[in-house]
C-alpha cells in the first residue's frame, strides 16, 4: 500500500514567545516577580525590620574631630607678604602618614596614659592592639567642604564608644604631631644622607656593568634568538617530528597486524577447499588495500570477459560468476560501513542479510564456483588475492622503517638545536632579572634619598589649628539609614531567591507555558481520567462533560485529515511512565467509533501493556504472536464492547520488543490494518524510558503526545519532542493530563461553565445514572445494560 500524504491542514506549530532569535530561552521577569512576590514582600520587611533591630541594638558611636590647615614657609620675597607658600598634594600625604604612624600614635597613648581606658579595652584582641585600634579608627580627609574642597587642609577624625575619651585620644594625637614637627630633625639626617649617596653611585655603577652585560649577551645569540617572548623554532620543529613519528608508529603496528591475521588466513586456507570460505577471508583486505589490488583483479575480470570465453560459459557458471563478484563488493561495503557506523546499523545489518543471500545462492552452484570455472585458468584466485596483499603489506612496513629511519635523524637534530637555543634563552632571562634587580635596588635608594630630603623640610612647614578635637558627635548607628539598608538588602536577597527557586522549578506553570514550550497544536485538556482498574465502564469519552467534551475537541481538530484519508495509523506516546497515554487512547477510541468509525487499537507497550484492561480483554493472542509469525492478522484482533472498537492486545510476553517492532513485519501489518479499518490508534511506550516509539513513530501518520504537567518537568518534554523528530517521526499535537496540575490547568476552566448552565443540563429524565457492573457503551455513546 502506497504509504498516505502528510495531513494539510494541521495547525501551525508555535514557537516559544520567551526565545530569542538565536533560540535560547530567557527569564518572563514579571511573571517570576508575580509568581514570587509573597516570597520578595517577605524578605523585603524582613529586611526592613532587621534594620531597625539592628539600628536600636547596635553600638553607639561618637566623632571627635578637629581641622589643621598646613602651609609652607619662605622668606617673604617675590612680594609674597604672607611668607607662605602653597604645599603640593604629596606633602599633604606625608604630613597624613605621619598623622596616623604607629610612632605618633604610639607615643601619644603612652606620654598621655591612654593605652588602659576602659572604654579601649574592650576592642582589643590578640591581634589589634592599642595603637592599631586608634590608627583604624583615625580618618583623615584633605580639602574642604562646598567651594573650598582644594584648600590645602586635613580634616582629622576619630570614632570611639565614648564621646569623651574620643576627644581626650584625639587631643592626644595632634600635641605629639604638633611636638614632632617642633623637633629639629634635620640634624639626624646628615649623615644618613651621605651614607644613601654612597651607596647610589655604587648601585648606579654595578647596574651599568649589567646592562653591558647582557648588551654583549644578546649580540653573540643565534639569529633565531629574539629575546624574551621570541619562540623555539627548533622546539616546534622537534614537536611535530615526535608527533610524526608515533603516527608512524601506529601504522606500523597496524601493517603488522594485518599481516599477522593475513598469514594466519593463509594457513587456513590451504586446509579449506571450500571457494566460499575462501572468498570470505577477502574481507581482511582494507579499503585501500583493495583499490590496489583491484588492478589485478582487474586484469583478471578483463580476460574472463572475453567474447570467447563467455560463448563457452554455460548461463548459471556466468550467474554464479557475477554473484561472487557482487559478494566481494558487499564485503568490502560492510567492512568500511562497519568502521564507520559499528556493527549495530541498520545499513550494516541489512549489508549482512544480503550476503548470507549471495552465499546461499553460492552453496547451491558449489560445483560452479571454483576459481577455474568462474574465471577461467588464468583467474587469480583469493589465495592469490591475499598473497598479492601480503607483498603490499610487506612493501608497507619498509617503507615505514626508512621514513623511520629519516625522521629519527631529524628529530636528533632538531633536539640539539632546540637545547642550544633555550640555554641562551636561560642566559638572557638571567641578565634581564640581574638588571631588574639593580634598577629596584637603584629606584629604592633613590626614594630614600627623597624620604629623607622630606623629613628634614618638615620644619619648613607652618601648621594652624582651625578646629580643635571636640566632645564626640553621634555618628553611627543612624536609624533611617539601617532601615534603608536592611530593606534594600531584604529586596535584592528575595529578587536573588525568587529568581533562583523560578529557575530551579523546571515544572510548567500553565497550559499556555506548556503550548509556547513545545509549539504543538494543543487537542484538549482533562483533568480526570478513570482508575484502570474500572474497566470499560470507566471511560469518560461518552460522558456529558467538560473531561469528555475535551477528547470531542481533539476528534473536532483531527476529523478532517482522517476523513481524506491522510491520517490512518497514530501513535500516542508520552515522556514518562503514568502520564495517562493509554488512557487517553481507549478514551480516543470510543470517541470516534462514536460518530461511525472502524477504530482499532493496538497495545505496542510490549513490556507494560494495559489496553486490554481498559476493554476488559485478555492480553494473549495479540501483536507479539502476529510479529513472530505464530499468529495471522484476523486472528489477532478482538471485539469490545463498544461498537466499531476493536483491540489488538501485545500478546504473549518477547525478551525483545524493540527488535520486534523494528522489524518489518510490522510495516506489513499497519499497511494491512490501515486498509481494514478507518482509523488504527497505536499505544506505545514512553519516550524517555525505552526506545520503542522512536522506532514505531516514523511508520505512523503522525503522533499525539500526553504531557501530565503534574509531574513531568520542561526539560523532560523537549528532549522527548526532540527524540522523536530526530527519528523522523511527526507529531500531530499534545493531549494535555491537568489532574493535580492547579487552578491555571484546570480542565474545567473555560467551557465548564457552558456545561453547567441550564441551556445544555441534561433533564432528569435523561441524566445519566451510575453504570452497573453488566454496563456496556453503544454506537450512540450511552451506556446501556
Amino acid at each position: 500500500m502506497a504509504e498516505s500524504a502528510k495531513p494539510t491542514n494541521r495547525l501551525p506549530a508555535r514557537g516559544p514567545s520567551s526565545a530569542t532569535p538565536d533560540g535560547e530561552e530567557t527569564l518572563d521577569v514579571l511573571q517570576i516577580l508575580s509568581r514570587q512576590r509573597w516570597l520578595i514582600a517577605f524578605l523585603s520587611i524582613a529586611g526592613l525590620a532587621a534594620g531597625v533591630v539592628y539600628a536600636l541594638n547596635a553600638q553607639v558611636w561618637y566623632e571627635s574631630s578637629a581641622k589643621v590647615l598646613i602651609n609652607q614657609k619662605s622668606a617673604g620675597l617675590g612680594g609674597n607678604s604672607t611668607g607662605t607658600d602653597m604645599v603640593d598634594e604629596d606633602i599633604l600625604a606625608n604630613h597624613m602618614e605621619l598623622i596616623q604612624s604607629r610612632m605618633i600614635v604610639g607615643e601619644a597613648l603612652e606620654e598621655n596614659k591612654l593605652r588602659d581606658l576602659p572604654s579601649i579595652e574592650p576592642q582589643l584582641n590578640e591581634k589589634t592592639d592599642a595603637i592599631d585600634y586608634v590608627i583604624d579608627q583615625l580618618s583623615i580627609v584633605k580639602g574642604g567642604d562646598g567651594s573650598a574642597k582644594t584648600a590645602r587642609s586635613l580634616n582629622i577624625t576619630f570614632t570611639h564608644t565614648e564621646p569623651d575619651d574620643a576627644k581626650l585620644v584625639l587631643t592626644a594625637v595632634m600635641k605629639r604631631y604638633e611636638q614632632f614637627i617642633i623637633d629639629q630633625v634635620e640634624q639626624v639626617m646628615g649623615r644618613a644622607n651621605e651614607m644613601v649617596n654612597k651607596a647610589k653611585t655604587e648601585v648606579e655603577a654595578e647596574l651599568v656593568a649589567a646592562e653591558q652585560e647582557h648588551l654583549k649577551a644578546r649580540q653573540e645569540a643565534p639569529l633565531f634568538f629574539q629575546g624574551e617572548g621570541s619562540s623555539n623554532i627548533y622546539q616546534d620543529r622537534y614537536r611535530r617530528l615526535q608527533d610524526e613519528l608515533l603516527d608512524l608508529d601506529i601504522q606500523e603496528s597496524t601493517v603488522k597486524t594485518r599481516l599477522t591475521r593475513v598469514d594466519e588466513t593463509l594457513k587456513e586456507m590451504d586446509e579449506s577447499t571450500d571457494p566460499i570460505d575462501q572468498l570470505d577471508k577477502l574481507a581482511l583486505i582494507d579499503s585501500d588495500s583493495l583499490e590496489r589490488l583491484g588492478v589485478f583483479a582487474g586484469l583478471q575480470m578483463n580476460s574472463a570477459n572475453s567474447a570467447e570465453f563467455k560463448a563457452a560459459m554455460p548461463a548459471k557458471m556466468e550467474e554464479a560468476r557475477t554473484q561472487i563478484t557482487h559478494l566481494l563488493k558487499l564485503n568490502s561495503e560492510k567492512q568500511r560501513l562497519t568502521s564507520v557506523f559499528g556493527p549495530g546499523h541498520p545499513k550494516v545489518q541489512e549489508l549482512e542479510s544480503e550476503i548470507t543471500l549471495v552465499k546461499e545462492f553460492l552453496q547451491d552452484q558449489k560445483e560452479l564456483t571454483s576459481p577455474a570455472e568462474m574465471f577461467g585458468d588464468s583467474a587469480l584466485t583469493p589465495e592469490g588475492l591475499l598473497k598479492a596483499y601480503v607483498g603490499f603489506l610487506n612493501h608497507d612496513l619498509a617503507a615505514l622503517s626508512e621514513r623511520r629511519k629519516e625522521l629519527t635523524y631529524l628529530a636528533k637534530d632538531a633536539e640539539d638545536k632546540a637545547k642550544e637555543l633555550i640555554e641562551y634563552e636561560l642566559t638572557d632571562m638571567i641578565l634581564q632579572k640581574k638588571i631588574g634587580r639593580q634598577e629596584d635596588l637603584f629606584e629604592g635608594v633613590v626614594q630614600q634619598l627623597r624620604e629623607l630630603d622630606t623629613a628634614s623640610g618638615l620644619t619648613g612647614y607652618l601648621y594652624e589649628f582651625l578646629a580643635v578635637p571636640r566632645t564626640g558627635q553621634k555618628s553611627w548607628p543612624k536609624l533611617p539609614l539601617c532601615g534603608l539598608g536592611g530593606l534594600m538588602l531584604g529586596l535584592f536577597s528575595g529578587l536573588f531567591l525568587a529568581v533562583a527557586n523560578d529557575v530551579r522549578d523546571g515544572r510548567f506553570r500553565s497550559a499556555a507555558e506548556l503550548d509556547e514550550a513545545i509549539g504543538l497544536p494543543s487537542l484538549g485538556r482533562v483533568g480526570k481520567l478513570n482508575s484502570i482498574n474500572q474497566g470499560i465502564k470507566g471511560l469518560i469519552a461518552t460522558e456529558l462533560s467538560p473531561d469528555a467534551e475535551a477528547f470531542r475537541l481533539g476528534r473536532t481538530m483531527l476529523l478532517p485529515d482522517i476523513r481524506n484519508g491522510n491520517v490512518r495509523a497514530i501513535g500516542f506516546t508520552s515522556p514518562m511512565q503514568g502520564d495517562g497515554k493509554s488512557t487517553v487512547v481507549s478514551n480516543f477510541a470510543v470517541s470516534f467509533s462514536q460518530i461511525g468509525l472502524k477504530v482499532l487499537v493496538i497495545d505496542a507497550d510490549l513490556r507494560r501493556p494495559s489496553a486490554h484492561r481498559y476493554f476488559s480483554l485478555g492480553k494473549e493472542d495479540g501483536l507479539c504472536d502476529v510479529l513472530e509469525g505464530r499468529l495471522e492478522i484476523p486472528e489477532a484482533i478482538k471485539s469490545t464492547e463498544a461498537d466499531n472498537v476493536f483491540v489488538m492486545t501485545s500478546g504473549s510476553s518477547s525478551q525483545t520488543p524493540a527488535e520486534l517492532l523494528q522489524s518489518q513485519r510490522l510495516d506489513e501489518v499497519l499497511a494491512v490494518l490501515k486498509e481494514d479499518y478507518d482509523l488504527v490508534l497505536v499505544d506505545l511506550p514512553p519516550v524517555l524510558a525505552v526506545s520503542d516509539p522512536v522506532v514505531v513513530m516514523p511508520r505512523l501518520d503522525g503522533g499525539i503526545l500526553v504531557v501530565k504537567v503534574a509531574n513531568v518537568r520542561r526539560d523532560e518534554v523537549v528532549n522527548t519532542l526532540r527524540r522523536i523528530g530526530s527519528s523522523g517521526g511527526e507529531m500531530l499535537g499534545c493531549m494535555l493530563n491537568a489532574f493535580g496540575a492547579g487552578k491555571k490547568f484546570d480542565s474545567d476552566g473555560g467551557y465548564y461553565g457552558y456545561y453547567k448552565s441550564d441551556y445544555t443540563r441534561p433533564s432528569s429524565s435523561t441524566t445519566r445514572q451510575s453504570a452497573p457492573k453488566a454496563a456496556t457503551i453503544s454506537s450512540n455513546g450511552r451506556v446501556a445494560e
